[in-house]
């Protein structure tokens, strides 16, 4: 799982960034001056933190399901002290493998809170951006999925009890050709 939370993150950070975010970059550090009003130092570091991120979301990943859960936990109780979008970050992406640390809309509000902490000049905007919008999506076609069960449940009471009402109709039925035979062979 982690080696393809590796894949996940690479893919989406080249795919969603694309080039032009890093022909961005490149115009910054060649003209710290142009409006995005990021200099070149600013940009070296973010990327240094992001690259760091990665490698610590990539630590966190490679660990086993019950370590996970410890750091999990310990992130948790971290975040509710201070509101750091890093530890929002490490619980997002590093130890929620299948949900099993903070469920969809827990997630979404960790990404909610990074993008507000974190702000628009980051590198990892369009990341935690994209991710809110799979979450969202996920999430739209969980309560659907939900929807279809609850109706396929009913649906099932519904046959079964339809069921017990044709058996019982059918057991009339026969009672009544039971009776029916007895009396014509009464009549002959």
């Amino acid at each position: 799982m982690a080696t393809l939370l590796k894949i996940f993150i690479t893919f989406i950070v080249l795919t969603s960034s694309g080039c032009q975010l890093l022909t961005d970059w490149e115009a910054s550090f060649n003209n710290p001056a142009e409006d995005t009003g990021i200099d070149g130092v600013q940009v070296a570091t973010q990327l240094e933190q992001s690259y760091q991120i990665l490698q610590l979301s990539n630590l966190y990943g490679s660990k086993t399901l019950q370590e996970q859960k410890l750091i999990c936990e310990q992130l948790k109780s971290k975040y509710e002290v201070k509101k750091s979008w890093l530890t929002a970050w490490l619980i997002a992406y590093s130890v929620n493998n299948n949900f099993n640390c903070v469920n969809i809309k827990g997630t979404l509000a960790l990404l909610k809170s990074i993008q507000q902490l974190q702000g628009v000049s980051s590198p990892l905007y369009q990341l935690n951006s994209n991710q809110i919008q799979i979450l969202k999506k996920l999430s739209y076609l969980q309560t659907k999925n939900w929807n279809f069960r609850h109706k396929n449940s009913v649906l099932k009471k519904e046959i079964t009890e339809a069921e017990v009402q044709l058996q019982e109709v059918i057991s009339k039925i026969q009672a009544l050709k039971v009776i029916e035979t007895t009396i014509n062979q009464k009549t002959q």
